[in-house]
């Protein structure tokens, strides 16, 4: 297999870049190898070459979202400053950046209906130990109480980017909505919370 020139993109890019392409338009359980590759423009051998099936690709590719979008710091920003309204309001304006964009959109895509259970229980484990990262609780000390409360406070985080996502789409969007939500200082208190309990 040839090397890619510097401007090309890599067939494991490609593969990921198909991946999210087909997730908007069927089910993850839907999505097979044959997909990949007709949409990519790739063989099968390449696929192989790469991946040992679907799944390691989507591995792959929410790893490489997790990594290139910065979507650490975007899921922190919002526990960091829970009574600063500047900060909740450039957390509201950041979604408006492409890159966030796209980001939130992928987001929605492994946890919408066309994600399965088990995406859904890496992107919250994902975000539940950025939490626990940057508020210093490891994860191994929770409680059962305490990984319930993360748990709803994930489900919570998801909840409120499918509406953001809803909302871009229908052009409805206003960067103000989440400084006047409730939400962002829940979800912050209650992560906060799991240091004192």
């Amino acid at each position: 297999m040839g090397r890619p020139k510097a401007d090309e993109q890599g067939a494991p890019e490609k593969m990921q870049q198909t991946f999210w392409r087909l997730m908007e338009v069927k089910s993850y359980a839907q999505i097979t190898v044959s997909d990949i590759t007709r949409e990519s423009g790739l063989n099968r051998s390449a696929f192989y070459y790469h991946y040992t099936s679907i799944p390691e690709l989507a591995d792959d590719a929410i790893a490489a979202l997790y990594a290139k979008s910065n979507v650490a710091a975007f899921i922190v920003h919002l526990i960091r400053q829970p009574d600063d309204v500047d900060a909740i309001s450039d957390y509201g304006k950041r979604l408006t950046d492409p890159e966030y964009l796209d980001c939130i959109h992928k987001l929605i895509l492994i946890a919408g209906p066309h994600g399965s259970a088990g995406l859904v229980r890496q992107l919250k484990s994902f975000v539940i130990d950025i939490w626990l990262s940057s508020i210093g609780v490891p994860p191994e000390s929770l409680s059962p109480v305490q990984r319930i409360t993360a748990e709803f406070a994930a489900s919570g985080i998801l909840g409120m980017l499918s509406s953001v996502q809803g909302m871009l789409e229908s052009k409805t969007f206003d960067p103000d909505w989440i400084s006047q939500s409730p939400v962002p200082r829940t979800v912050s208190q209650l992560v906060h919370s799991l240091k004192e309990q």
